[in-house]
């Protein structure tokens, strides 16, 4: 079977093919003749992809108007369309791991952890053909599903066994330049790590933890066993959307001058808007009362026959009432006084205090400084992608050096602790840690986490305010 790292042009029958439909969307098929592939935009055969070239866009057949991108696999692509089995590592950490790793071309590497291959892909890349990867997978289906995987991608530089190495090892492995971890108790693995490790040469380890308690566990047995450089970190990722310019009239072209005059001038319309509901109220409610002060009339004439003997006894009722409604020195008609509004005249003014307003027209905004001109057909655009993924997991990095070289910095050490306690310590401490040094000089030489076991006793006497106050030195 032929590596899927390839640099052929056309696609060929049995070929490894990621179909691309979007960013988000991809999924890795193998050239079949005969068969189709289907997704909810067409249908697309798999004898028209023969002889077609990577990178190329196919169409579906109609009634669809769907289209796919046919990608020559790689692993960076591989890791977006696998198979899931376990959780993966994604190009962000596998770039960065590799990187720190210092993997080279010809290399021997051990991999802990296979899971679904994502990183193994890329491992194999990167030693090449003269390279090997070891790959450790202790459960039995994932490691027969991947062992079919690499047979079918033609890595022939991988090795993969089925093998527990917390407890077993890495086998006949040795004289590996680095060695990841990807492990629930990586801890338990980094003694039998030791071994396989080139002696002779400076090694890397690397160990994949997604919880801070795994990590500071794996931090105390790497330095249990001779580790130096131990840090750990945290790869995380931005993802920024490529996006067209504006189109030419768009408000997004404009400048600040124009974006507050535009500003300006939707204020003064809402403005009028409201003064004209305010003056069609009024001018409503008037015409409401003179017709229901018609009707009023009209039903206290009832039943009389003659015009004008309802006029006048209409007059002399609203004097005997005390009605104080004045009547029209020039009657209207019904039309004129629905229509005609009460706006000249002072007490028109009085009544109606929107009537007749005038805004003055505002003067045309002067610009404060001259805008820059901006060059959008040639420009960029970008954003941030709505969806990001955040945490991913914690990389310890350690480095194990040669022998002579461990003995010279255990020297080095060595003569640090021999430093007086009088130039490290201050106040009740360095009486305390005098006292028990004394007694405890002759039976002591363990190294704890403050230096000796003396200087543990004589910090676990001091109350914790003494000693807040003791660290914040004069």
């Amino acid at each position: 079977m032929p590596s899927m790292f390839h640099s052929r042009v056309s696609i060929e029958a049995g070929d490894l093919v990621i179909i691309f439909m979007s960013r988000d969307n991809m999924t890795a098929i193998t050239v079949t003749p005969g068969e189709f592939f289907h997704n909810k935009f067409g249908r697309y055969s798999h004898d028209e992809m023969i002889g077609v070239k990577f990178g190329s866009k196919m169409h579906s057949p109609p009634p669809q108007s769907g289209y796919i991108h046919l990608l020559r696999p790689t692993p960076e692509l591989w890791t977006l369309s696998l198979p899931h089995r376990t959780q993966i590592l994604y190009m962000p950490d596998i770039a960065y791991i590799i990187q720190r790793l210092c993997v080279r071309v010809g290399g021997k590497v051990i991999e802990a952890g296979t899971g679904s291959g994502s990183m193994t892909h890329s491992l194999s890349r990167a030693v090449g053909k003269r390279g090997l990867v070891n790959s450790f997978e202790y459960h039995k289906t994932r490691f027969e599903k991947a062992g079919e995987e690499f047979r079918e991608h033609g890595l022939t530089n991988v090795h993969l066994q089925h093998r527990n190495v917390c407890k077993d090892g890495f086998n006949e492995v040795k004289d590996v330049e680095a060695i990841f971890l990807d492990l629930p108790a990586p801890w338990e693995a980094i003694p039998h790590a030791v071994d396989a490790l080139n002696p002779n040469l400076v090694t890397r380890i690397c160990c994949f933890s997604p919880c801070i308690e795994q990590v500071t566990k794996t931090a105390s047995a790497l330095r249990d066993y001779g580790f130096s450089d131990i840090a750990t970190q945290e790869v995380l990722i931005r993802t920024y959307d490529l996006v067209p310019p504006p189109p030419q009239n768009s408000h997004h072209l404009e400048d600040v001058s124009q974006i507050t005059q535009r500003l300006r001038d939707h204020e003064k319309r809402k403005e009028e808007r409201r003064v004209t509901q305010m003056r069609n109220a009024r001018e409503k409610a008037r015409i409401q009362k003179e017709q229901l002060a018609k009707e009023e009339a009209e039903a206290q004439g009832e039943g009389k026959d003659d015009g004008e003997s309802m006029a006048v006894e209409t007059t002399e009722g609203s004097a005997a009432t005390g009605d104080k409604r004045k009547p029209s020195p020039e009657p209207l008609g019904d039309n004129e006084s629905a229509k005609k509004p009460r706006t000249e005249g002072p007490e028109a003014a009085s009544e109606d205090p929107v009537a007749g307003t005038e805004y003055p027209t505002e003067p045309t905004a002067k610009t404060i400084y001259d805008e820059p001109s901006v060059a959008w057909n040639s420009m960029v655009l970008i954003k941030p992608s709505p969806e990001m993924r955040g945490h991913t997991s914690y990389l310890t990095f350690a480095t194990l050096y040669p022998a002579e070289i461990r003995a010279q910095l255990a020297a080095q050490d060595e003569a640090t602790l021999r430093v007086p306690a009088s130039t490290t310590r201050t106040g009740r401490v360095t009486e305390l840690a005098a006292q028990t040094d004394v007694a405890t000089e002759a039976e002591s030489t363990v190294t704890t986490e403050y230096g000796s076991e003396g200087m543990d006793a004589a910090l676990s006497q001091i109350p914790e305010e003494v000693l807040l106050a003791s660290s914040k030195g004069p």
